[in-house]
């Protein structure tokens, strides 16, 4: 089994919005040929694309609130 990996991490200038990890077994991609015959774009980086897009016209609501510097992860989880 051969595992094709994509990690996407996107940024809203120096803060980071997501970081993701999607695998998937290539035996089961989706190959779509582009206009010069030769290249092609796989299902999952179709969906690596979309999801970033989406992160992006993310309103600063649903960002969430941008903590800098060093974060207590008590203080986070109380």
């Amino acid at each position: 089994m051969k595992m094709k990996k994509r990690v996407l991490c996107v940024y809203d200038g120096s803060r980071r919005l997501w970081k993701d990890d999607m695998m998937l077994d290539s035996e089961f991609e989706v190959r779509m040929r582009l206009g010069d015959g030769k290249s092609y774009v796989t299902d999952l980086d179709v969906e690596t694309v979309k999801r970033a897009d989406a992160l992006h016209n993310a309103t600063e609501e649903e960002k969430g609130p941008w903590i800098q510097g060093d974060v207590d992860i008590e203080e986070l989880m109380s």
